[in-house]
């Protein structure tokens, strides 16, 4: 297993667990040695991935900045591989959508390449340059600040842009959200992701299960505005029952 894997696998035991595990626990779990697994949780660390306990790990509920593209894209990516390809099922010949910045967007992205005729909105470089390689859609970047970290945009050009469309769907990534809304670190991020959802039809969430239960300083959105929600199945039951008395269509995606 490739440290890449094992980080990941890491973090889904310690989601599995209750958010909270220790070293011991994981040595025995992954048959790696100590010193391997604090190495990867050293990594996991610094990326504020996890915070250290006394004789373990645990998962953060407070955000304080967005992970790269180089991070995020190794991590949950059979999840995202799955909501994308469910997100993109809604996807018709001839609407105009926003795909949000971020690693399963670009999972969507890879399942509309055939569509005709349509308009493709999006504040995210590898999801245009992705697009005008393989497919022949209209595509529109929204400009703005560049993020080079999230190879994206952001700031107040990005959403006078978005303010001047009218867009079927909006499908929007996050790094957190909870029952009180969505939320972000990046002051920047809010206009952009509050425009979409004003400019659009249906606003749609897509993220992986990971994202819940966090929370991050900059306010974006009630969960109330959302049309739907897309994720894995590891998503807590709570969560789930929440969002089905808020009225919100939940719909969950299997891991093959």
């Amino acid at each position: 297993m490739i440290p890449a894997e094992r980080q990941q696998r890491i973090l889904s035991l310690i989601k599995e667990n209750n958010g909270v595990l220790s070293i011991n626990d994981l040595v025995r779990l992954l048959n790696v040695s100590h010193m391997t697994i604090r190495r990867d949780l050293q990594l996991l660390e610094q990326n504020k991935l996890v915070e250290s306990v006394t004789g373990g790990v645990r998962l953060p509920n407070q955000l304080i900045r967005d992970l790269s593209v180089q991070i995020k894209e190794n991590f949950a990516t059979e999840e995202k591989k799955r909501i994308g390809e469910r997100a993109a099922s809604y996807v018709q010949d001839g609407q105009c959508i926003y795909l949000d910045e971020g690693t399963t967007s670009l999972a969507l992205a890879h399942h509309i390449t055939d569509r005709k005729n349509l308009t493709v909105v999006t504040n995210d470089f590898d999801i245009v340059r992705f697009l005008s390689n393989n497919s022949s859609a209209n595509i529109i970047h929204i400009g703005g600040e560049v993020r080079r970290d999230t190879r994206s945009s952001v700031g107040i050009f990005a959403y006078r842009t978005l303010s001047y469309l009218n867009m079927d769907y909006a499908f929007l990534s996050c790094s957190s959200w909870d029952l009180r809304g969505i939320t972000t670190p990046d002051s920047d991020k809010v206009l952009v992701k509050q425009a979409a959802m004003d400019s659009s039809m249906h606003k749609v969430l897509i993220c992986d299960s990971s994202k819940y239960n966090k929370v991050a300083v900059y306010r974006v959105s009630e969960l109330t505005k959302l049309t739907e929600m897309i994720t894995d199945v590891g998503l807590p039951d709570e969560a789930k029952s929440a969002l089905v008395n808020l009225g919100i269509k939940l719909t969950l995606v299997e891991n093959s």
